[in-house]
């Protein structure tokens, strides 16, 4: 947005900067009261201006600030170019005068998330200005499905172009006049509507029967119908899904399905001719798959996939029933084998993951895969030098136990990839300092070009019957080594690029933890100390370098992990 060329310096145009200030403000009823109504919930994101922004303001004069180096922003023409500079100020800029509101007020309004006050029967009255705006300006709408049927409704009709509305689903039931549905204020009928998408989110995963059998379809309009995304089910689960595929048999205009279950999941029941829609997105979490090559051909569609997430899915049995050419096409693969029942098929799966990534798919940008590493040659990476930006590599062994050694690539094969991946800039890698070279291994990955959000996996360096004296910290202390070593080494090799976040996971933290099982480590657990820990370095928006440890749900121990002692961040990390 900003430009050194004489000429963007030099236009004549009213909202060019002429070193004064239009202290003109808008009035309080107009961007005060309305920017404190849409506003987030953060207290200091409304207060915080892009540096740019509050430079195209300031009292200093443009000879001034071109001698000291600055530079200055080409005129403000467009609510784009607002909404480029820094999108969180936008309401906030809105408060400067009349020039920025009369800007700002579109992009402000474009997306309209629903509360409570915006459908409240007394919301005209008290902003007058709201249903004007959203007439004018409005395109998409967040609803939340525990709002006023009413006053959504109130509010849509106010919409002259609406073009999409995203539900999100707050509740597990569906007993109208408590929690309401998309087709009680979107009638499909209507004209209206007709280019509507609609987007729902964690709807409740339920398998209805009798009377209530097609709960689904008379609850969301299918012909609106886009994008659909479970909630992650809550017990009892069930076992049955045929609720649920009659809404998607329906829904001919559906591109995004996110499907999720826990444990081994369920799977699709299809009689003869019924036939998914062609989806562009599809996410599979804990989903049994055993179709057969012939029901996958005769009841999936395939061939316009650009994103596939398989959780927690039997990747072999996927991978033995499709067909790769109808896969060519995909930006973002994702796999994670669940084979609890098919575990000798592992490898199989290794090999079929590496067939489809190097001899199918055009141009992956994202690549997230668990398997054999060392069944996977690096040359199937490497053929999507030009296009992927995003790469986790991690063995099935991982860190969840001390005595095992996980897989880990070599220093070399860093280096072939960071020569390789000139545009990867998220990384996650298993690094298991009995099978490298640490020093080696780090100073590869900082020689990633365009490298600034790390993840490493590593095994924690206690030892389940070890006594640890109190004030001792050694996964602490060897996470700020490493987080020492790699900011060491990029400001070396790279200085003008520099990390965003590194996050160490130690000994296979997850967010919601199952501590291990030997009595050994139960005691360890007792006393405030765990092999599992996270730690995270990042920095912030002002360009500092801020470190937290993540805290995780407990799934079997009550005791929290201690707290470790905060890194001094001007002798820790220079």
């Amino acid at each position: 947005m900003t430009s050194d060329h004489p000429s963007a310096l030099q236009q004549n145009n009213a909202f060019a900067f002429d070193g004064t200030v239009d202290k003109t403000l808008t009035s309080p009823l107009d961007a005060n009261s309305e920017a404190a109504l849409l506003a987030p919930t953060s207290t200091s994101l409304p207060l915080y201006l892009n540096p740019s922004l509050t430079l195209s303001c300031s009292f200093m004069w443009k000879r001034h600030l071109l001698a000291n180096g600055y530079r200055i922003l080409p005129p403000l023409t467009s609510s784009k170019m607002l909404r480029e500079i820094d999108e969180r100020a936008v309401a906030a800029s809105r408060c400067i005068s009349k020039r920025f509101d009369a800007i700002a007020t579109p992009v402000t309004y474009q997306t309209l998330r629903l509360n409570e006050r915006i459908v409240a029967p007394d919301a005209e009255a008290l902003f007058p200005n709201l249903l004007r705006h959203v007439s004018t300006f409005t395109n998409h709408v967040v609803v939340r499905s525990d709002l006023d049927p009413d006053g959504i409704r109130r509010v849509l009709d106010r919409v002259q172009r609406l073009k999409t509305v995203r539900w999100q689903y707050v509740d597990a039931e569906f007993r109208s006049g408590r929690l309401w549905l998309p087709s009680d204020v979107l009638n499909p009928q209507h004209t209206r509507f007709n280019g509507t998408k609609l987007f729902v989110e964690d709807l409740p995963l339920r398998e209805f029967e009798g009377q209530l059998r097609d709960t689904y379809v008379r609850a969301i309009p299918t012909d609106l119908l886009v994008s659909l995304k479970l909630a992650s089910p809550a017990p009892p689960l069930t076992t049955r899904l045929n609720s649920l595929k009659q809404l998607l048999l329906l829904s001919r205009r559906l591109q995004t399905f996110h499907y999720e279950d826990r444990g081994q999941g369920t799977n699709f029941k299809f009689a003869n001719g019924e036939r998914m829609p062609p989806l562009k997105d599809l996410v599979l979490k804990s989903y049994d798959w055993n179709h057969s090559k012939e029901e996958t051909r005769a009841c999936w569609d395939f061939a316009h996939l650009e994103s596939l997430d398989l959780i927690s899915v039997p990747v072999f049995n996927f991978l033995s029933s499709v067909d790769f050419t109808d896969l060519t096409g995909l930006r973002r693969l994702h796999c994670e084998d669940y084979s609890a029942h098919l575990v000798d098929k592992r490898q199989e799966a290794t090999g079929g993951m590496y067939l489809l990534v190097a001899n199918h798919i055009r141009a992956l940008q994202t690549l997230s895969i668990t398997c054999h590493v060392q069944l996977f040659p690096l040359d199937g990476i490497l053929r999507h030098g030009n296009s992927l930006q995003e790469l986790r590599f991690r063995d099935h062994v991982g860190f969840g136990e001390e005595d095992r050694r996980c897989p880990t690539l070599w220093a070399e094969d860093i280096a072939t990839l960071a020569q390789g991946l000139p545009y990867v800039h998220t990384l996650e890698l298993d690094m298991d300092v009995a099978l490298c070279d640490p020093p080696q291994f780090l100073r590869a990955l900082c020689s990633f070009r365009s490298l600034q959000t790390l993840t490493l996996h590593v095994q924690t360096v206690l030892h389940p019957l070890e006594v640890v004296h109190p004030g001792m910290d050694r996964d602490y202390d060897a996470a700020v080594r490493t987080f020492q070593f790699l900011l060491s080494g990029r400001e070396h090799t790279n200085p003008e690029l520099p990390w965003k976040q590194i996050t160490i996971n130690v000994g296979g933290w997850r967010k919601v933890m199952v501590r291990r099982f030997s009595a050994a480590w139960r005691r360890q657990n007792e006393n405030g100390v765990y092999a599992e820990r996270c730690f995270v370095l990042e920095r912030n928006e002002y360009g500092q370098m801020n470190y937290r440890e993540e805290t995780s749900v407990e799934g079997r121990s009550s005791t929290p992990t201690p707290d470790p002692p905060t890194p001094n961040m001007d002798t820790d990390y220079d």
